[in-house]
């Protein structure tokens, strides 16, 4: 015999978890870096640049990474930007988005945001409604962050 306040719960369960499942998931795909291999960056923070005259730098930092969005690929609603770090802490950080009309968009700038260890940084960005980006660009750097190691990987999403 078959109880049917049992089976209108469990009905009811399936319903409320059906209803959880999203109906179509969204699809996220690695974007690549520009002038390097594969679409994650591994950087230890270096010494800021530091002007000299007539222009000449006497360092370099790298604290700046491209992401070069594929040109055959203009449908991308958001892009998603992960930066993790096993050193944790602050971190300043921008991120942009940068279009071929030589004019870029900012979507987070923020100093000494802290990284907690094995808890990754997302941030999203979406695109003008009427372009697409060529390259997303992350500035990852500070003072309190010098000779920390982070990694990081850009993601567009359809």
């Amino acid at each position: 015999m078959i109880n049917i306040n049992s089976l209108s719960i469990v009905s009811f369960l399936g319903i409320f978890f059906a209803l959880q499942i999203p109906v179509s998931a969204e699809n996220c795909t690695p974007i690549p870096l520009v002038g390097g291999q594969g679409s994650t960056v591994t950087k230890t923070v270096s010494t800021p640049t530091i002007p000299a005259p007539f222009g000449i730098n006497i360092t370099r930092n790298n604290w700046n990474t491209d992401w070069a969005v594929p040109s055959n690929n203009n449908t991308f609603r958001r892009y998603l930007v992960e930066i993790s770090s096993n050193d944790g802490g602050p971190f300043d950080i921008r991120m942009y988005l940068k279009y071929s009309d030589q004019t870029a968009d900012q979507f987070f700038n923020q100093e000494a945001v802290n990284i907690v260890t094995n808890k990754p940084l997302k941030i999203e960005s979406t695109p003008r409604p009427d372009a697409q980006p060529y390259q997303v660009n992350l500035f990852v750097g500070g003072l309190e962050s010098l000779g920390k190691t982070y990694t990081a990987t850009v993601m567009g999403c359809y």
